[in-house]
């Protein structure tokens, strides 16, 4: 499998150094949601990871149910085109210093040249941004993943200096045996899992341990999907690394002006009222 031409006429660059794809009249952009990890009283931008957003005549398309509808060959071209368009668009968020986390299409892991798909990955999109940020691959695995295929993967980005982030199936745990064999920079915690686990108090002391389990193995942690101040409260609690959601900051399209780079927490878990008897003392 050979990379797709740097060349490529279905990518395009605006005046102000925007890309975007072509998928026939499918036009593809980038959209990227800010990662946070805690810092003393204030939440700091740290990272930010990419998204595909297709549009048709100007009006957007739910991404998931557009990429099921593509053939195998064409949902491939897609997701490299998006690859691409994600690399250059990165140094348009208009906050520095962020790392770029970049999901990895299922696509590619499910290709029967997977191996060759995912080797010239990094080949493919390193030199496209004259200045590139830092890369972390992020990966969802299920459970009948080839964990040869994934070792030598994991072994080929990290000699490009390029991170791995992994996460379990959708709505389920991370998969410790895999995480435990390629040792992953960053544990994923699935939102809708969190969510759930942590409403149970018990299952919240659990999903601690876990956390502990995943750092003291040199992973980061991070938990997705935050929505509310009780999914934060939450997060801080269980002491993970790296806070993600709409709670936060939504994504955005590539070239729409972001927040700034931090939260004050104090914005985010106001101090409790003080409550005054009408009454006196209540004696």
């Amino acid at each position: 499998m050979t990379c797709l031409p740097q060349n490529d006429p279905a990518i395009t660059i605006d005046e102000v150094g925007i890309a975007t794809a072509r998928h026939g009249d499918v036009v593809l952009r980038s959209a990227f949601q800010l990662v946070f990890r805690p810092v003393g009283d204030k939440l700091m931008a740290c990272a930010a990871e990419s998204f595909l957003r297709p549009f048709r005549k100007g009006l957007p398309l739910p991404p998931r149910p557009f990429l099921a509808a593509l053939e195998p060959q064409d949902r491939f071209l897609v997701e490299r085109r998006a690859s691409a368009i994600h690399v250059r668009n990165h140094s348009h968020i208009g906050v520095e210093g962020l790392t770029h986390l970049m999901g990895v299409g299922a696509s590619l892991l499910e290709t029967v040249d997977a191996a060759s798909v995912l080797s010239d990955l990094a080949t493919y999109v390193g030199p496209i941004n004259e200045e590139p940020a830092p890369l972390v691959c992020s990966l969802r695995l299920n459970s009948d993943i080839d964990n040869t295929l994934l070792s030598a993967l994991t072994r080929d980005l990290k000699t490009r200096d390029i991170g791995i982030a992994l996460g379990g199936p959708a709505e389920e745990a991370p998969l410790l045996d895999v995480i435990g064999l390629l040792r992953p920079d960053i544990v994923r915690i699935d939102g809708a899992w969190f969510r759930r686990v942590v409403a149970n108090e018990v299952a919240r002391r659990l999903m601690a341990s876990l956390v502990a389990g995943f750092k003291g193995e040199g992973a980061l942690v991070l938990v997705e999907g935050l929505e509310t101040r009780e999914h934060l409260d939450a997060a801080l609690e269980i002491k993970a690394d790296l806070l993600q959601g709409f709670l936060l900051s939504p994504p955005r399209v590539a070239g729409t002006e972001f927040d700034g780079p931090d939260i004050a927490l104090r914005d985010l878990f106001p101090p409790a009222a003080t409550v005054i008897p009408l009454f006196g003392n209540g004696r």
